[in-house]
């Protein structure tokens, strides 16, 4: 692996030495100084709201790029399977938004043209999302309330939270009540380079059961299953790149780490849609988690055009337990052209067992 290629990635790898960072609200509002030099610096929110019985999903993000003063921002929101992101039922996504135009640095509120509007309230702990998108019958109005604190990645550039979110959502004119558990996350401070990476599969999957319980897991797929096309795709030494369990509810809830997983995912062999994630992970404390996710809903949006991002609703369990949560896959060109070209009748497997 050249250093080039290994730089290229070093966003989805670069996490610390595995232990949890600290605790710090200003991490909850834009970091305008002090980044790193790069066109490709970047700083992220995402928030995300479901309806699990109507396979309701909704998608909030917001990809600041703080040394240009550019910011990609909008929603999707869609029910069921979608073939592609323009088909979902609302999509307003703006790639190039003057960052200054539509960020308060004193109050950390930002505003867009498609009507989104993502106000803090309390920093880690409480944010509201609203959108009123009249052409298309289409507005929300919820609030994002922590249910546990946020973990922090030693590399101080990341967190993850379980967040309690209600309101109301009117989707092309019927009105829905919103009252999920979904894990929101955000990352700072690293270059996220554009480059046609050659690598498997990454999986950011995160499943909650109420404010009790919380698990993500980022990884890539392993190429013993996979397969690899002759040696064309790469993959960085360790599969499992983070990983963390929440366990009770409130400040008190225990964090812990993830050190081992293992992972089989059945895609579509047409559109690469995951479908169903098996995986079998245990913590530092030696708790093992069986965990079976399947998809109820699914998109896709091409983040930047050398990627696409498969976006799924995922019913899961956890030791038997129900679960509701996401799969986040993205895909590059390589591993798209590589599964394209399998046999038709071939659903194309993946796996991963790897100790982190």
């Amino acid at each position: 692996m050249s250093d080039h290629e290994a730089n290229s990635y070093r966003w989805m790898t670069n996490h610390g030495h595995g232990s949890f960072g600290t605790i710090r609200p200003d991490d909850d509002f834009l970091h305008l100084a002090g980044n790193p030099p790069g066109a490709s610096v970047t700083e992220t929110y995402y928030f995300g709201f479901h309806i699990a019985d109507q396979a309701v999903h909704g998608y909030i993000y917001i990809w600041v790029h703080p040394n240009l003063r550019v910011v990609t921002a909008g929603a999707m929101i869609s029910r069921g399977f979608q073939h592609a992101f323009l088909a979902a039922d609302y999509c307003d996504i703006r790639a190039y938004l003057a960052l200054d135009e539509h960020h308060d640095p004193g109050t950390g509120v930002m505003r867009f043209p498609s009507g989104l509007t993502l106000t803090p309230v309390e920093a880690m702990g409480h944010w509201r999302l609203q959108l009123d998108a009249p052409a298309l019958q289409t507005s929300f109005d919820l609030e994002a309330r922590a249910a546990q604190p946020p973990i922090i990645r030693s590399d101080l550039k990341h967190l993850d939270q379980n967040m309690h979110v209600r309101g109301e959502l009117v989707l092309r004119g019927r009105r829905h009540r919103v009252d999920c558990h979904q894990i929101r996350d955000r990352s700072w401070a690293n270059p996220r380079l554009e480059d046609p990476m050659p690598v498997p599969p990454y999986d950011w999957l995160c499943l909650t059961r109420g404010a009790e319980f919380s698990m993500n897991l980022s990884l890539f797929d392993d190429l013993r299953v996979l397969g690899d096309a002759g040696g064309v795709l790469r993959v960085p030494p360790k599969l499992l790149q983070d990983g963390w369990v929440a366990l009770g509810a409130g400040p008190s809830a225990e964090q812990r780490r993830i050190v081992e997983v293992a992972k089989k995912t059945t895609r579509t062999p047409d559109t690469l849609m995951p479908l169903r994630h098996e995986v079998t992970a245990v913590d530092d404390r030696g708790d093992r988690y069986d965990l079976l996710g399947e998809s109820i809903g699914g998109c896709n949006w091409n983040g930047w055009p050398n990627m696409i991002w498969r976006q799924n609703l995922m019913r899961w369990t956890c030791n038997g337990a129900p679960c509701w949560g996401e799969s986040q896959e993205v895909q590059w060109h390589e591993t798209v052209r590589l599964l394209s070209r399998a046999p038709a009748t071939a659903v194309a497997p993946a796996g991963n067992a790897q100790t982190d």
